[in-house]
């Protein structure tokens, strides 16, 4: 386990949020199914190909925060799966309920995090560079 694994595990624990630290071939297999199932622009999700994509810059992280949850709370989502690209080695299903600031605390760690639906009905990411994106998919 990485130490951003043992941090982040222990802010999630230390915020009262209940998560469940998937199995290893999850993680392979959600970057897998979500290479297959969305558009890339380079390394990234070509978000301006989706027409609900939201887009945000880090200085408004609060409110791209906030908005996310509602959207995912309308939606009736009631589980977040969290992956990231380098620096966190585990896959995370965490509930919707804590999704503010769980998606707070893993802004913090300077990697491109994914977090999205089971199903992939939505899928959001947090980058690296400062950019925050979601978007619902089509069914």
């Amino acid at each position: 386990m990485s130490y951003f694994d043992e941090e982040l595990e222990k802010e999630l624990s230390d915020s009262n949020i209940n998560f469940e630290k998937l199995k290893s071939e999850a993680h392979v297999n959600f970057v897998l199914n979500i290479n297959k199932a969305f558009p890339f622009s380079g390394s990234k999700i070509a978000w301006g190909s989706f027409p609900n994509s939201l887009s945000y810059i880090r200085n408004d992280a609060d409110q791209a925060f906030m908005d996310i949850t509602n959207k995912i709370t309308d939606l009736n989502i009631s589980e977040i799966i969290f992956i990231g690209d380098s620096l966190t080695e585990n896959a995370y299903k965490i509930s919707a309920v804590n999704l503010e600031k769980t998606l707070s605390l893993f802004s913090e760690i300077p990697q491109h995090t994914y977090f999205f639906s089971g199903d992939l009905g939505i899928i959001g990411c947090i980058s690296s560079e400062g950019e925050i994106n979601f978007c619902e998919t089509p069914s």
